[in-house]
């Protein structure tokens, strides 16, 4: 009768590892939302952006579970904010619409291992991009095209 009791205890344990590792590991761990940080804000326009009311903090690069990349600033996709500065700068909503659709980001991702490409429709060009990543605790460095840029998880 004990024999039977540690198998079962043993099988619970098991079976409660595997659950736990399958919950936890496989997952992308692109996913989710990153700011960029020092010198990556620069090159992302965080000090142009300030002028509009937004801050590096405010910029935000999402990777979904999907495969898809977002630019966000101030929590909206990029075209929808600078359709707003447009509208604020006196253009014409209709017209602040038509020339904010032109710089939509539209981009895709894929990961295999530690490589990463990008491939990206912005202002209607495609364009593919391949580097690495790494994931130390909440910072993110991307190195594509020999640059490299930092993030932190929002």
């Amino acid at each position: 009768m004990k024999k039977t009791q540690q198998r079962l205890l043993s099988a619970v344990i098991i079976s409660i590892m595997l659950i736990s590792l399958a919950a936890c590991g496989g997952g992308n761990p692109l996913v989710g939302k990153w700011t960029p940080t020092g010198d990556t804000a620069d090159s992302f326009g965080a000090s142009e952006l300030e002028m509009f009311g937004a801050n590096a903090d405010d910029m935000v690069l999402e990777f979904t579970k999907n495969g898809k990349v977002n630019m966000l600033i101030q929590g909206k996709p990029m075209h929808e904010f600078m359709e707003k500065i447009f509208i604020d700068l006196g253009m014409s909503e209709s017209d602040a619409a038509e020339y904010a659709k032109e710089m939509a980001f539209d981009a895709e991702y894929k990961v295999d291992g530690d490589k990463l490409t990008m491939i990206s429709n912005f202002d209607g060009e495609k364009d593919t991009a391949e580097g690495t990543f790494k994931i130390s605790g909440n910072t993110l460095t991307l190195t594509i095209d020999g640059d490299t840029e930092t993030f932190k998880k929002k």
